[in-house]
């Protein structure tokens, strides 16, 4: 069953929107093809294309047909094949991204890593987790576009903390700031609230 509805869900997911993606997530690199690459923006286009890749991955979660049509399996199961087959592959194209971009800028300018990856899995996790919200509430295409919303909130927030307040810039040492310890509980929260929107959706009378 499960394997009969992730083929159903491939052919019906949009392709385009995650193709667009994908073209901007390798654009967003030519900072590390300079001859100096500067390391914000490096790490700038780093996270943008996991912000971007994470957002057509949310594009794929609002179930269009939910309120016609009548399956026999769970919500939870349909929402996390939703998420894991757009997921996988954006994961493996931004790792490629990665390796490429630290092979060309020098591993320097990507440094540290743990820190990289886990500000990329914040930003692409969290327009998936806002999704996830959304079509709990609503089964069309807008639902989609509460991904990029959360992202915009999200960005604008952070942007009025500047200096060691600012979760942005790379930790110097391996003693991390305090708006740099945001980072893993950010992570968890985004989680949290996935966990939480993929459970099954709550009947007229039902908690």
């Amino acid at each position: 069953m499960t394997r009969l509805l992730a083929s159903h869900l491939v052919r019906t997911m949009p392709g385009w929107t995650f193709l667009m993606a994908v073209l901007l997530a390798v654009a967003l690199q030519f900072p590390a093809l300079q001859s100096e690459p500067r390391v914000t923006m490096v790490l700038a286009g780093l996270r943008l294309a996991a912000a971007v890749l994470g957002a057509a991955v949310g594009f794929a979660l609002p179930d269009l047909m939910a309120s016609t049509l009548v399956t026999p399996v769970a919500r939870w199961r349909r929402q996390w094949l939703r998420i894991a087959i757009p997921l996988m592959p954006a994961v493996i194209i931004w790792a490629g991204l990665y390796m490429t971009v630290r092979q060309i800028a020098g591993p320097a300018v990507t440094w540290p890593h743990g820190f990289v990856i886990l500000q990329a899995a914040v930003c692409g996790l969290l327009p998936v987790a806002a999704v996830a919200v959304a079509a709990r509430h609503r089964d069309d295409a807008l639902g989609g576009l509460a991904g990029p919303l959360a992202q915009c909130v999200a960005l604008v927030g952070t942007l009025f903390f500047i200096g060691r307040g600012s979760p942005w810039p790379p930790p110097a040492t391996t003693d991390w700031t305090t708006a740099q310890r945001s980072w893993p509980v950010a992570l968890v929260l985004v989680v949290i609230v996935l966990l939480a929107a993929n459970r099954e959706t709550v009947r007229a009378g039902r908690a």
